[in-house]
């Protein structure tokens, strides 16, 4: 038996892990994969708070890559993260392209790149311009291998709704990838198949 793969999470919240554990079950079985969430670092014991001042939500992504780019020399291609896994995921909800640095507290930020977002559909439009940012974010041109960047349109959500109910008619839409809502289409759902973020 082969070791598993050992992959790091950079995340948005707690059940964004939880989401893409469920991502990379399913699509690598074999590899039994063992994630490890560096951002944000808390426990569900203290109440899912932070141990770090990084804090929640793609803010605190932001502040963690600032600390391992730190750690790295300038870039994640030198942080010793990638040295202790298999793979590194950066996770940004692509509803972050309509934001501004000083949202989420952030007024320091050496780039001006925020809001970035484009007309959708096609949602690639305005993913792609997102993983320019966090290129930069991550002191990076271009993506290095063991690194992953997740930047779900409009949020996690999108997928997981499209996971849970592909027959959904407003899941299958083309432009479904583009509703800056999804989490409205969750409270829409029949009461018997109906869920929280709390339950994923």
């Amino acid at each position: 038996m082969s070791d598993p793969m050992r992959v790091a999470v950079a995340v948005e919240g707690p059940t964004d892990a939880i989401a893409l554990e469920a991502i990379l079950s399913a699509v690598f079985p074999e590899a039994d994969p063992e994630l490890q969430t560096l951002q944000p670092e808390g426990s569900v014991a203290f109440g899912s708070k932070s141990f770090t001042d990084t804090g929640y939500g793609w803010g605190g992504v932001y502040r963690w890559i600032g600390q391992a780019v730190q750690e790295g020399g300038g870039s994640i291609s030198g942080c010793s993260v990638l040295d202790f896994h298999d793979l590194l995921i950066v996770q940004v909800d692509a509803d972050v392209a309509h934001t501004t640095y000083q949202s989420a507290g952030i007024n320091d930020a050496p780039r001006d790149d925020l809001p970035c977002d484009q007309t959708c559909p096609p949602a690639c439009a305005t993913t792609n311009a997102l993983q320019a940012v966090i290129l930069h974010w991550l002191g990076e041109d271009a993506c290095p291998e063991k690194v992953v960047l997740c930047t779900p349109s409009k949020s996690i959500e999108t997928w997981v709704l499209a996971a849970v109910c592909p027959n959904n008619p407003v899941v299958r839409r083309v432009d479904w990838e583009c509703n800056l809502n999804p989490a409205g289409q969750l409270a829409a759902l029949p009461k018997a198949v109906r869920f929280g973020k709390n339950v994923w």
